[in-house]
């Protein structure tokens, strides 16, 4: 099939634009070029046509018969070739992006994600593994869950887990010549800390032990699900947060060390920007909820859940 012969697309824009209009000038305004750039396109247009398009008649401008025969069908090709643009750079509006917490989303969610899409098989879910505090307003961002104090502006937060830590480690870690039967027995082991080693200071001196400078060293992990495998992999022993290492303790890869517990006083939280709630956005935050024991909510938009604007906590 030979190609189709077809003129100057500027061409055919600058024509279809004078057409509508009725006047030169208005259709360089339109295009941001010159009276003269829209009557020199026109008048390459007339000529490869071998016909007028236009009667000029002083500022205003009057299709030709050949004129009027052009415009129609140009001008409903535009408008499709509009309407193509814009459905080729909307957001797929059955897609669901979710900001989540990385040691969240790798210890946690994913282990779940099969239950959400079989219950949902129409929303594509799209997970972003980010420690960063998700600006709603800027990003292309649905819903997310940050670790943290809570009290983030501009966003409702749910509370999922009240969250507490305590030692951990893998049962082949545990030497049977050096038992560990008291918290000052952790001596005789490496201890891995997740962000600051001030987490295992305050556990120890929670649990009764007096200067624990010793616990002052050993690697040091920016996110709790690397310390987390770093124990599970025979490394030392960790300060578990319960959400976070209940798959490895239920599999038999950590075990638990003591009854000692300590509030975390951070959690996780599921937020999302206030008055921008979406299907999509209800049926994850219905099924999370479900997940973490809470249950749907009696109301949609409870008044204790508005998180007041403050200063929060930064995500970690």
């Amino acid at each position: 099939m030979a190609p189709r012969r077809l003129p100057s697309l500027r061409a055919l824009r600058a024509f279809e634009a004078a057409a509508r209009h009725g006047s030169f000038s208005a259709a360089a305004g339109e295009l941001s070029v010159t009276h003269a750039a829209i009557s020199h396109q026109i008048r390459a247009l007339e000529e490869d046509l071998g016909a007028q398009l236009f009667h000029r008649t002083g500022r205003h401008v009057e299709l030709t018969e050949r004129g009027a025969k052009l415009f129609p069908a140009l001008s409903a090709a535009f408008e499709q070739m509009a309407e193509g643009w814009a459905q080729a750079g909307a957001k797929d509006s059955s897609a669901l992006t979710v900001s989540v917490e990385p040691s969240f989303a790798a210890r946690w969610l994913v282990l779940r994600l099969g239950k959400f899409n079989r219950a949902h098989p129409e929303i594509e879910l799209r997970l972003l593994p980010s420690a960063d505090v998700v600006d709603f307003s800027r990003e292309d961002v649905d819903i997310g869950v940050r670790y943290g104090l809570g009290g983030w502006p501009d966003v409702v937060s749910e509370k999922l887990f009240e969250a507490t830590v305590y030692p951990v480690c893998a049962p082949s870690l545990i030497d049977p010549k050096k038992p560990i039967r008291k918290p000052e027995d952790l001596k005789s082991y490496p201890l891995l800390h997740e962000e600051t080693m001030q987490h295992w200071m305050n556990w120890l001196e929670q649990a009764g032990v007096k200067h624990p400078r010793w616990a002052a060293k050993g690697p040091l992990f920016i996110e709790a699900s690397l310390a987390l495998q770093a124990a599970a992999g025979g490394q030392g022993v960790a300060l578990a947060n319960d959400t976070l290492a209940m798959a490895d303790l239920a599999e038999g890869r950590l075990v638990r060390l003591f009854d000692i517990e300590m509030p975390d006083e951070e959690g996780y939280w599921l937020v999302y920007p206030e008055g921008a709630r979406k299907p999509k956005v209800d049926a994850f935050r219905n099924w999370i909820r479900e997940e973490a024991g809470l249950g749907p909510p009696e109301d949609p938009n409870p008044p204790e859940m508005l998180t007041p604007r403050g200063r929060g906590k930064a995500v970690r």
